[in-house]
């Protein structure tokens, strides 16, 4: 039962306060936030309650917490794992023709009229009835397949490199919703920590108005300088509304996939970030991606698989030759003896099928050389993405040290454009450059430290982590 969705004009009344700007509790500090001068009322969350297994929890689900319930419900993991299921069936069924058939039957047949046969000896003619109005036969018959083995052997082990992949499959969709999902909570606060600058900005820009329409009240200073700082505080305000939307989309997504509702009231708590490290050095990143990526696995067993396939298509050009015993009882038949059996071998070559079992066995080859194909491509992919990774995750841990350098450089130059402002000189100009690019270094950081964990997300990824 889907949780009770509010008409438009309650979602309009909670939404009132958000766009007020009303009182709520301050959020912890993000990365890169600095103290700011007053902080800007937090904003409501424009969701409102709704049922679902998020309702009444008072904590914040965790990230392991998120992991767990993501990977119970998605869809995609169900299907690789049904997949698995009937793969792993399929190689049982064809195992099931390595082993020794047997086969029951009766068959009961009702006559038009008795069958005799008249013997014209003496005067009197003897009769005798040969088959009698109501006949019944039952066979219980065993078959072994013999040089069949052969063809059903490489069958067997096809079968076997095909289930294996399925299982590796289920275990690349695993490492994929896991990162989806990682990525997802870091973008989530993300969103928080930069809503949470632009809001530390408006408030800058907040006291730094008021001040700046006592000056002109004062005559110290024009209109102009004024509507620059309106314009600064719209466009801060501007950053708040973007970034509330980021969560609030990031967020619902993250409900949907621990199979909440989208207007549900459970939270997520922050993952640690971490501190930039050096990554390890490629050689050894590829080597463990081989060894440890599910998705090359996969292809190296379809690659198996369809080369033991190839392999059945060639050996069933040869005769099947089979062992057989069976059983039979007979009534109602005066030639057939009751009760009767046989032990024997059959052959059976079918020489002259116009190139069936032939053009099968060149589709099973080419099939083969796709997949060795295949998997030579898997194996670049991941090598390249292992490459493009660990470049990243460089990139990213060098910017979150020139990030941390900058935000210093851009407090101090705040700092002392602010007095210099107040003692009369600098200009309101000089104020919002400088405060421009105090906000930008917060920003730049938030966004480094962020993007720096989701490219150690991604890195671990691509090595099979």
């Amino acid at each position: 039962m889907r949780p009770f969705a509010p008409p438009a004009a309650l979602a309009a009344l909670l939404l009132l306060p958000a766009l007020a700007g009303a009182q709520a509790a301050p959020a912890p500090a993000r990365p890169g936030a600095a103290s700011p001068v007053a902080a800007e009322p937090q904003r409501s969350s424009p969701l409102p309650a709704g049922g679902g297994p998020g309702r009444g929890e008072s904590q914040p689900l965790s990230e392991d917490e998120v992991l767990r319930r993501a990977l119970a419900r998605s869809p995609a993991l169900r299907a690789a794992r049904a997949r698995a299921e009937a793969a792993g069936a399929q190689a049982a069924s064809v195992r099931g023709h390595l082993l020794t058939a047997v086969n029951v039957s009766d068959e009961f047949q009702h006559w038009d009229s008795t069958f005799g046969i008249a013997f014209p000896i003496g005067p009197t003619p003897l009769a005798l009835v040969a088959r009698e109005q109501d006949t019944n036969t039952f066979v219980a018959s065993a078959g072994q397949p013999l040089l069949g083995l052969l063809h059903l052997g490489a069958d067997v082990s096809a079968a076997g490199a095909q289930a294996d992949a399925a299982r590796a499959d289920v275990r690349a969709t695993e490492a994929a919703v896991r990162e989806q999902v990682r990525q997802a909570l870091l973008r989530l606060h993300e969103a928080r920590a930069l809503g949470e600058i632009a809001r530390a900005s408006v408030a800058q820009l907040t006291d730094q108005l008021q001040v700046t329409r006592s000056r002109v009240q004062a005559g110290v200073q024009t209109n102009a300088d004024a509507l620059r700082v309106e314009t600064a505080l719209a466009n801060a305000r501007q950053q708040v509304i973007q970034a509330q939307a980021q969560e609030q989309a990031e967020k619902a997504g993250l409900l949907i996939a621990v199979g909440d509702s989208p207007y549900a009231q459970a939270d997520f708590a922050e993952p640690p970030l971490p501190e930039p490290a050096a990554p390890p050095a490629l050689e050894p990143a590829v080597k463990e991606a081989r060894a440890k990526r599910p998705e090359l696995e996969a292809a190296h067993r379809v690659e198996a698989a369809a080369g033991r396939r190839a392999t059945a298509r060639a050996l069933d050009l040869l005769p099947e030759v089979n062992a057989e015993a069976a059983y039979l009882h007979v009534s109602g038949q005066a030639f057939q003896p009751v009760d009767s059996g046989f032990v024997g071998v059959k052959a059976d070559w079918p020489i002259w099928d116009w190139g069936a079992k032939w053009y099968a066995r060149g589709a099973a080859s080419a099939q083969a050389d796709a997949a060795a194909a295949q998997a030579a491509q898997v194996q670049d992919q991941v090598e390249t993405e292992v490459a493009a990774r660990l470049a990243s995750t460089l990139a990213a841990g060098n910017a979150v040290e020139v990030a941390r350098t900058a935000i210093a450089s851009a407090e101090e130059a705040y700092r002392v454009t602010d007095a210099l402002v107040r003692a009369g000189s600098a200009t309101t100009t000089d104020l919002l450059d400088a405060q421009s690019a105090l906000t930008t270094a917060r920003q730049n950081l938030t966004r480094a430290r962020y993007a720096y964990a989701g490219a150690r997300i991604a890195l671990g990824r691509a090595m099979g982590e």
